[in-house]
């Protein structure tokens, strides 16, 4: 239980809009008021709210901070920003917001494609390729090389000893990402690192087997200009692979 004069404490509050009497609540047989979300925590928001000393302990920090937000407690949430996991929390929530709104869409489709090969194919495992928008224009597009010929891949996969390194050509690789399910996320190279980062962490935190590899694609040509040096050609482009076992 608690009072009028503490729920309304924080004036420019959810809680107290909601008890400014402006607004008509929903009440139970008792005529106790009814807010419909878990009230696991809400106690450490009315301790704050009789006295701004009275703080969580750190190991239930991130959930009351939750909770300030949902209410809209800015004194308790500046507070709760100090705790090291809370703050951890922020900075993801800014990187995601900085990768744009696509972020989960994106997550989504590299779980749904993995599981429908899976049942296409009936196996315990499967594998998805993830492109980042500037990349896959490169090879959607084909730029010109440096070298008077076509562009000569080399392939460089991760390996148990080392890195393998196998040359393809390029009308390979683009009809092989033309004829494979990618997941392709709108963004630079630099906030594909990022994105692949966070979202290993979010699947792995969420229970998904599932490991990340790099394979990079370059042209190895080059062109030679005597008495200067050579020129490499620019085509380099990462392919993210993700392989879930289930």
């Amino acid at each position: 239980m608690t009072t009028l004069s503490t729920l309304t404490k924080d004036k420019d509050s959810m809680l107290a809009a909601m008890f400014s009497g402006r607004h008509e609540l929903d009440t139970d047989s008792e005529g106790r008021y009814f807010i419909d979300r878990d009230g696991t925590y809400f106690k450490y928001i009315l301790n704050y709210l009789r006295d701004r000393k009275q703080l969580p302990s750190a190991d239930i920090a991130l959930e009351v901070y939750k909770e300030a937000q949902f209410y809209q407690i800015e004194g308790l949430i500046g507070t709760l920003e100090r705790f090291s996991n809370v703050f951890a929390h922020k900075l993801e929530d800014a990187r995601k917001s900085k990768l744009g709104s696509d972020f989960e869409k994106w997550q989504q489709q590299i779980i749904t494609c993995a599981q429908s090969k899976s049942l296409q194919n009936l196996t315990s495992t499967s594998k998805v390729s993830l492109l980042s928008l500037e990349d896959h224009k490169k090879i959607m597009e084909c730029g010109d090389c440096v070298g008077p010929h076509a562009h000569n891949l080399v392939v460089s996969k991760p390996a148990k000893q080392g890195v393998i390194h196998h040359q393809e050509t390029f009308d390979y690789v683009q009809r092989r990402f033309k004829e494979t399910d990618l997941v392709i996320c709108i963004l630079t190279n630099a906030e594909m690192k990022m994105f692949i980062s966070m979202t290993e962490a979010d699947l792995k935190n969420s229970g998904y087997c599932c490991s990340f590899r790099e394979e990079k694609i370059r042209c190895k040509n080059i062109k030679l200009h005597y008495g200067i040096g050579k020129e490499e050609c620019r085509f380099n482009v990462t392919e993210h692979v993700v392989e879930f076992e289930w």
